[in-house]
């Protein structure tokens, strides 16, 4: 039979148990001043990022800024320009170009007619169907028909002549077959150049 007999004194005892106890207390302030120092830092580096994207979004707002303030002139160009092109657009809607008129007379007068006179003047009409209006007088050599008959055919194959209207038809001798006409008629809307409907041209700016 054997005994186990405890030399050690009780106050020995009670100081290796607050040893223990100090060092692991010690142990758990360590590991919550790691974990603290670990938020702390955790913490710091959030805000310092935060910091650095704030001062990257403010210069690039700077920029921006400076960027929009150098717009704004072009901008103002850009309004300019199209209040141009509003008021040119607005002038010239009805632009006819004279000389189409007088090429399109002569390329339908007929051999044995001479056109002695045309006055066109470009005004729209009350129903608005037309830029102007044209009045000729002229001569041809075979009579009244088909001379004159032949002129106001031909004249009325023009796409942008309308209203075609013979004033007289004289023959200058009751023996001869020379007669004088005058006649007139509207310009229609197909007689525009509408060259300016988009404004003024790039290559004119």
């Amino acid at each position: 039979m054997s005994v186990r007999v405890n030399l050690l004194p009780e106050a020995t005892k009670e100081r290796s148990r607050a040893t223990q106890q100090r060092g692991v207390a010690m142990l758990v302030a360590l590991v919550l001043l790691a974990g603290l120092g670990g938020a702390y830092w955790w913490a710091s580096s959030q805000v310092s990022e935060a910091e650095e994207r704030l001062m990257a979004a403010q210069t690039q707002t700077a920029e921006l800024e400076s960027e929009k303030g150098e717009l704004v002139a072009f901008q103002d160009l850009a309004d300019r320009r199209e209040s141009s092109d509003e008021l040119l657009r607005a002038a010239l809607a009805g632009e006819v170009s004279l000389g189409g008129v007088l090429q399109d007379v002569a390329a339908v007068t007929p051999s044995d007619t001479q056109i002695e006179s045309l006055s066109v003047t470009l005004a729209a009409s009350e129903t608005g169907d037309a830029v102007g209006t044209f009045a000729l007088t002229g001569k041809t050599l075979t009579s009244h028909a088909p001379g004159v008959e032949a002129v106001l055919i031909q004249l009325d194959k023009v796409v942008s002549f309308a209203d075609l209207y013979l004033n007289s038809s004289t023959l200058d001798d009751v023996e001869d077959s020379v007669a004088t006409f005058s006649l007139d008629g509207q310009i229609g809307p197909e007689a525009a150049t509408n060259r300016y409907t988009d404004g003024l041209p790039e290559e004119l700016r």
